[in-house]
């Protein structure tokens, strides 16, 4: 890795300072154990009446009259959609981030697609969780996966741009895999020209293509399917678009992206400025996903008290535009349509599951998904294979 010259001068500044937010942080918010749908969670939040909706609301233990009035209008004026950002900032001001973090969690769990996949995940995730380390999962012939790696991929590896941990897991699984090496640094429109030939490339193997992005990647699919359209991706079986940041990030607005030059040398602008958000959304209003394409939206939806080192402090500047995983606004994840899986009290960096297990658990529950669509899968004897019970 080369730093330039001013790299030593600015490295105490540059460490002492998330280490500061880091200690301020974790002492900050109210303890609180609850679940939202599926999922269990320990943590801090950041106001009394996030404490409340999660503790008690959720758990149908309702105790504050006027509280409860308040939070049932909420769910009552949305009438079972799931609030977009404004309405997001709008719970925010209201009531808290946290509070509105919490409710797209609950809303999302409601719809009844995202429930089943839930199930669905959780039950494939168990048996990787057993099975995968002791080499035990063989997962379908039939399909292969196109992997996108994400932004500065070649440099900010340590991280997992490279997405070197689910190659690996898919390699393991013995689910053959494509890398596509885009330019790390490249504009997003660029990349997406890669993309598409990469998608093109595969039509003739045989088999069905699975499509695995990651935050900036997430728009270069789904911009590379919408130029390819129906007629040339009948082989796409499935895209899983992991934290996308499909309508960019206030981050690039704000300036507040990290000086990559001081860490990583020379960095395209254009890069950068394709996820700036007024042009991110209007890419965004333009996707065209053919519809036999199965849409897997999964990402995290944390709170204060579960946000790791390497996202607090992009987490708290964005803060003030609403529920973020630190690097993208929540509900800007979310590709209409699409199945949704969050992971509560994770971040954008994922850390709160063995990322290779989440990997297997996300293919043997699309794989199972695609062959099954009417049917629930329960652990079999091998993962791609399980048994299927009919509901």
């Amino acid at each position: 890795m080369a730093y330039n010259k001013h790299y030593f001068n600015l490295q105490p500044r540059l460490i002492t300072l998330p280490f500061a937010l880091l200690l301020l942080s974790a002492c900050a918010g109210l303890p609180v154990r609850g679940s939202v749908g599926m999922q269990s969670i320990e943590t801090r939040v950041d106001s009394e009446v996030a404490r409340y909706y999660l503790g008690n609301y959720l758990a149908g233990e309702h105790s504050d009259a006027a509280l409860d009035e308040r939070i049932d209008s909420v769910y009552q004026s949305a009438n079972g959609a799931l609030p977009d950002r404004f309405e997001l900032k709008q719970l925010s001001d209201e009531f808290s981030v946290d509070f509105a973090a919490l409710y797209l969690a609950d809303q999302i769990d409601r719809i009844p697609i995202n429930r089943r996949f839930r199930r669905a995940f959780d039950q494939a995730y168990e048996y990787a969780r057993k099975a995968f380390p002791e080499g035990r999962v063989s997962l379908s012939k039939d399909y292969e996966v196109l992997v996108v790696p994400t932004y500065l991929y070649k440099r900010f590896f340590s991280v997992g741009a490279d997405m070197a941990v689910p190659r690996a897991a898919l390699k393991k699984a013995g689910l053959p895999y494509y890398f596509v090496e885009t330019q790390d640094d490249g504009a997003v429109e660029a990349n997406a020209d890669v993309v598409a030939a990469a998608i093109r490339s595969r039509a003739q193997s045989g088999r069905r293509l699975i499509i695995l992005s990651a935050s900036k990647s997430g728009p270069e699919v789904a911009l590379a399917l919408t130029k390819l359209g129906p007629a040339e991706t009948r082989h796409v079986a499935s895209w899983i678009n992991a934290m996308g940041a499909l309508q960019g990030t206030p981050l690039v607005d704000d300036r507040l992206f990290p000086d990559m030059e001081i860490f990583m040398g020379k960095v395209d602008v254009a890069g950068t400025d394709s996820m700036a958000t007024p042009l991110s959304r209007r890419r965004f209003d333009s996707f065209r996903i053919p519809e036999h394409i199965l849409v897997v939206n999964y990402f995290g939806i944390p709170v204060v008290g579960s946000v790791s080192f390497l996202a607090r402090t992009s987490y708290l500047p964005l803060r003030k535009y609403g529920p973020n995983d630190g690097t993208v606004l929540l509900a800007d994840m979310i590709f209409p349509d699409g199945v949704t899986l969050t992971e509560l009290g994770s971040d954008h960096f994922m850390g709160r599951k063995p990322l290779d297990i989440v990997t297997v658990a996300l293919a043997i529950t699309v794989i199972n998904w695609l062959e099954h669509p009417d049917s629930e899968m329960v652990r079999g004897p091998e993962a791609g294979s399980a048994e299927i019970r009919t509901r």
